[in-house]
């Protein structure tokens, strides 16, 4: 009998799971409209906290009721955006934000070798600052792809498709949400639930460097476990959510759909065959709130 390995991000399980969000702006950023006290105030229910304004590194000051901040950039060229977290501020002598695949992939080393991230944001946002494919194929290294940007347009702000090709092409990125907050409105639409062992930067980099999150619009997952060739993808449940419709589907290698059901469900199963190369989960609550995993790999 062939053996199948699943490697499950969410393997420890122990831990807490945190809420937060990186790709948000000040009036730091040209196009922002909220000062970073007022920022604070509106995202005050979160765990953590980025803030990524254009070719600048906000300092984080002022009170907050928000336990973890990291400071944040968002990489800006007319061509396209990449979000650091946690970026070295040393990066900023000399800095240019003109785009090649040379000049980002070596900001994206900066950051990741002092233990940041790096994120290539909207990759589908085609009327402005998008990624072609072949420019994500073509850098070699980098944290993940923003999948849901929380500007909502399902035409620009949603790249799935994006991430199925990379996965497919044998690279392990990770997908992030992200609000891409600049006025009122787009505030807490779309976020990290990250399981880690501390809400510290140091716990929760840790953790999302490895996977160990998954991005929300509203709804959430429990738990993801992998076991005997089975993943088993267990939802938020309560009263509540136990009467209400989902849809969930799970998707593999090249984007292909592996299974889908509907009803009122709380857990969500799948025995592997081996070939699926990944199995992620996109499962929708009744109301159109989602919640999307990482990709458990599969041999």
């Amino acid at each position: 009998m062939t053996q199948i390995i699943i490697s499950n991000p969410y393997d420890k399980q122990e831990g807490m799971w945190l809420k937060g969000s990186f790709h948000n702006h000040t009036t730091n950023s040209a196009c922002g409209s909220q000062t970073l006290e007022t920022v604070y105030r509106m995202y005050g229910q979160y765990d953590f906290l980025g803030i990524s304004d254009h070719d600048f590194i906000t300092v984080h000051e002022g009170k907050r009721s928000i336990t973890t901040v990291f400071e944040a950039m968002e990489v800006s060229s007319p061509q396209r955006h990449m979000l650091l977290i946690n970026p070295p501020r040393s990066m900023m002598d000399n800095y240019s934000n003109e785009f090649s695949v040379e000049r980002y992939q070596q900001f994206s080393d900066l950051c990741t070798k002092q233990g940041g991230m790096s994120v290539l944001l909207h990759p589908n946002r085609y009327y402005s600052q998008y990624w072609p494919i072949e420019d994500m194929l073509a850098m070699p290294c980098y944290t993940g792809i923003e999948i849901v940007n929380g500007e909502g347009n399902p035409a620009f702000d949603i790249a799935f498709d994006k991430w199925d090709a990379l996965l497919s092409a044998g690279r392990k990125v990770w997908g992030f949400g992200g609000d891409d907050f600049h006025v009122y409105g787009q505030e807490k639409r779309t976020w990290n639930m990250v399981l880690a062992e501390q809400n510290t930067n140091e716990s929760i980099t840790s953790a999302m460097k490895s996977g160990s999150f998954y991005v929300s619009t509203g709804y959430g997952f429990e738990s993801i476990q992998a076991a005997d060739g089975t993943i088993e993808f267990k939802l938020l449940a309560s009263e509540g959510l136990d009467r209400m419709y989902k849809y969930a589907t799970l998707f593999g290698k090249d984007g292909n759909v592996l299974y889908e059901t509907s009803g009122r469900f709380n857990s969500v199963s799948y025995k592997c065959r081996g070939d699926e190369g990944y199995v992620r989960a996109a499962v929708y609550l009744e109301g159109g709130f989602g919640a999307f995993s990482q990709p458990l790999f599969v041999k």
